[in-house]
């Protein structure tokens, strides 16, 4: 069935153009280094959160590829998160591995030691240097500001924007969305054969999941009236940044292992809106009577998307122009009990699930853009964020306003 209006989300957006994209962006080896270069090397982008290093010492390391870069985030003594080039400034070595406490980091190869501020903290040998300055010489530091939890790094030195700036009206959407209320229940990680736009485009429409999710999820999202499950509303905003609204199928039923889990507590498919539990801020922004989630894109890799009691996280990192490293996080209520705490469980495993569906779809279709069988590719009013996605793309690689 049709959506009452045809075209009608395109229609409010004329300069993202109606016609067919252009494949190249997604297999073209050289686009693929420009947009290292213009996007991801210019661009404000999310490496984790803080309650991964809730106390002081507290550290990870974070490899981004696409940056050729491998950065420390650590909390110093001062509570201050800060973000450094896992570089030694006497040769290059690495000082740090995976994630966990510390007082500081030494290098495995000749001992130089730096606090967790990043600052040149011991030098065996030290005489034997000439001139050597140890305050010139601690951790290369790197941009790193937090937003709501959210820890963002700036690949250069001096950002042109401050991250707060940068977010702008999905920032100011999503601000008081109640994030630290909630736990990390879930976390995988996976590297996938595709363009890390491609993959980004499955998760960023609906028009997918009465086919892809039919027997897992479909119904939960498509109704007899709109078997195409249309995204309810969408917004654009400057930076890149976008959003839109997936609806929720209130004659959804509930299989029996649904019903045991919904029967405990809210889940992913059975949400609890009420005078108690009301939708937080930030979450349905157009107050649509059958809303399910928010897909929300920070530009250009970070999805924040958010329901009622649970959200999730996705990163989607380039490493070539046909690879992605692909991240998620899923965060629920805080389960109180034992009972609670399966309930829990079968809101990840679903979800788990379901991405795998997904992931198998966007590596076939990646193999066939490869073959050079298509030259073009069609988008729907329905994938208005794809659309937008690939303009916004296209006017930074080729410096266009």
């Amino acid at each position: 069935m049709n959506s009452p209006v045809e075209n009608r989300f395109t229609q409010q957006h004329p300069e993202l153009g109606r016609g067919p994209v252009q494949v190249t962006p997604n297999i073209s080896p050289d686009y693929f280094e420009l947009e290292r270069e213009k996007i991801f090397k210019q661009s404000w982008l999310n490496v984790g959160c803080e309650m991964d290093i809730p106390n002081k010492g507290d550290y990870f390391v974070k490899d981004i590829q696409v940056l050729n870069a491998s950065l420390i985030i650590v909390r110093g003594k001062d509570s201050v998160v800060r973000a450094f080039h896992n570089a030694c400034t006497h040769r290059g070595n690495k000082v740090a591995e995976s994630c966990g406490h510390t007082k500081g980091f030494a290098c495995g190869f000749h001992g130089w030691t730096f606090d967790t501020k990043g600052e040149l903290a011991y030098v065996p040998d030290e005489g034997q240097f000439f001139d050597l300055d140890k305050s010139k010489l601690g951790l290369k530091p790197v941009p790193c500001e937090s937003w709501n939890g959210f820890i963002f790094i700036h690949p250069q030195e001096k950002p042109p924007q401050p991250l707060a700036e940068f977010l702008g009206g999905l920032g100011q959407q999503l601000q008081d969305y109640p994030f630290q209320k909630l736990t990390r229940v879930g976390k995988f990680r996976a590297e996938v054969k595709v363009n890390w736009k491609v993959i980004i485009d499955a998760f960023q429409e609906s028009y997918h999941a009465g086919f892809v999710h039919k027997y897992s999820a479909g119904n939960a999202i498509a109704t007899g009236s709109d078997p195409f499950c249309h995204m309810t509303s969408f917004r654009l905003y400057e930076q890149g940044h976008r959003s839109g609204s997936c609806p929720l199928n209130p004659d959804h039923e509930l299989t029996r292992s649904e019903q045991l889990a919904t029967r405990i507590r809210a889940s992913i498919w059975a949400q609890e809106t009420s005078e108690s539990h009301p939708i937080p801020p930030g979450a349905n922004p157009e107050n649509h009577p059958l809303w399910m989630f928010d897909i929300n894109v920070v530009f250009p890799n970070f999805f924040i998307d958010v329901a009622n009691g649970w959200f999730f996280t996705y990163n989607f990192w380039p490493v070539a122009v046909d690879k992605t490293l692909y991240e998620i996080s899923y965060y629920m209520d805080p389960p109180n009990n034992a009972g609670e705490k399966i309930s829990v469980e079968h809101s990840k495993i679903s979800l788990r699930d379901l991405l795998r569906e997904d992931l198998n779809t966007v590596e076939t279709t990646q193999a066939a853009l490869m073959s050079g069988a298509l030259e073009t590719i069609l988008l729907s009013d329905q994938e208005l964020l794809c659309r937008h996605q690939y303009k916004v793309v296209d006017q930074l690689v080729t410096n266009q306003n």
